[in-house]
């Protein structure tokens, strides 16, 4: 027995049109995971330059302690604290061996090997440490006041600090 065999228009596959479709969904859905993944690479970078410069905002306000504390272990008294501190704009851990302040033109901070430290050149991508330390006498009692400002891309971060002249 002959069968005979309709030419059936049902095409198995897909359209042109189909393939589009699903080229844009798959396209739109990968746009999304990598714009994803860019803005939290974005924070992630934005968070660890907050973390370093408050840190490098603390580690100006600890030097500043530590060079009144050494003047105070080599006998000098609250005035001449308040004296040699007053007039510190700039400092960086290096002023530990030399117990003095440095007070240049520029504060920028770079990265030399593994540690941050105060430099003289500035390329506009390093962060700007500077100190503001005022002699305060009111209510609170006689005190120096810290304030350690870290500057980078338009943004700041601040440490404040206070030294009373009853803890030396």
């Amino acid at each position: 027995m002959i069968q005979n065999k309709k030419n059936k228009n049902n095409q198995e596959g897909f359209t042109l049109v189909e393939m589009i479709i699903v080229i844009f969904l798959i396209g739109v859905a990968l746009v999304g995971v990598v714009s994803f993944f860019n803005s939290s690479l974005q924070s992630n970078f934005e968070t660890k330059n907050e973390l370093i410069a408050a840190g490098l905002a603390q580690e100006g306000s600890e030097l500043v302690r530590n060079l009144a504390e050494y003047r105070k272990l080599n006998g000098a008294d609250w005035t001449a604290i308040v004296s040699a501190l007053g007039s510190c704009s700039r400092i960086d851990y290096r002023s530990l061996a030399s117990h003095s302040c440095n007070n240049g033109a520029n504060a920028y901070i770079c990265l030399s090997g593994n540690r941050y430290q105060q430099c003289d050149s500035g390329t506009g991508n390093e962060m700007q440490r500077t100190l503001n330390i005022q002699h305060k006498v009111d209510a609170d009692g006689d005190r120096l006041e810290i304030v350690s400002q870290v500057v980078w891309s338009g943004r700041t971060t601040k440490a404040t600090d206070r030294l009373y002249e009853n803890e030396y």
